[in-house]
């Protein structure tokens, strides 16, 4: 059913995407106009047929919804490849596809995401756990009590949440920040009661994910342990 597809969309671990398995194995070959973060396209350029054409994604999720509608009105017999992190449909680029893209002609291909590579590198079930996102986002998520992990999209995520916690008459109780997941400058920083001057005093790199447990303020109570 996929083979039918103008615009697949492949999920991307953090280590990077694999083109000599499938799906971008079978995918490449076809393809007319490849999309994602520069990082990942520029290492799959020379995979790409001649003419193919390379479109970052930065903060242009307009002209790439724009630029794929246009290209499946004549497709030419080619494909579209768009490449996400983790699961595209997960907190990514593939929720403003599918508003703008018919279904009829869309694939998704999920990777792991960053949330199920944070609880694994802690060890932690998070079935229970609320996700939530700061990366881009105009207003505050509404926090509640209890276990939360946030995409924050830049090194003052950290600090950001405190201060949003904080606004809400929240207190993060603990604070785990996980930096580079999968890439060689891993790391994982946990904070008891974070304080916010030295939480944002640390240079945290800008790919990080934290997780947190949240209560209202002067709630006398020990975090969970």
């Amino acid at each position: 059913m996929n083979e039918e597809k103008l615009v697949h969309v492949v999920g991307v671990e953090p280590e990077g995407p694999q083109p000599e398995l499938p799906p971008l194995a079978d995918l490449l070959s076809r393809c007319a106009i490849l999309c994602g973060g520069r990082r990942h396209i520029e290492a799959l350029s020379v995979r790409l047929p001649a003419g193919a054409r390379i479109l970052p994604i930065t903060t242009n999720i307009r002209e790439v919804v724009s630029t794929l509608t246009e290209f499946i009105k004549k497709p030419e017999g080619k494909i579209a490849v768009v490449l996400g992190s983790g699961d595209p449909l997960y907190h990514g680029i593939g929720g403003s596809l599918s508003r703008a893209i018919d279904r009829r002609y869309i694939a998704y291909y999920p990777a792991t995401t960053l949330v199920q590579r944070a609880f694994s590198l802690l060890g932690e079930p998070w079935e229970d756990v609320r996700v939530g996102s700061i990366h881009g986002k105009k207003e505050d998520p509404l926090l509640s009590t209890g276990r939360w992990i946030f995409y924050t999209g830049g090194s003052s995520g950290p600090a950001n949440l405190i201060e949003m916690a904080d606004r809400q008459g929240f207190q993060i109780v603990e604070m785990t920040v996980l930096e580079e997941i999968g890439l060689p400058g891993q790391k994982v920083t946990f904070f008891r009661s974070p304080d916010l001057e030295e939480v944002r005093s640390r240079d945290f790199l800008t790919l990080n994910m934290v997780v947190m447990t949240v209560q209202p303020k002067n709630k006398d109570k020990d975090p969970v342990k």
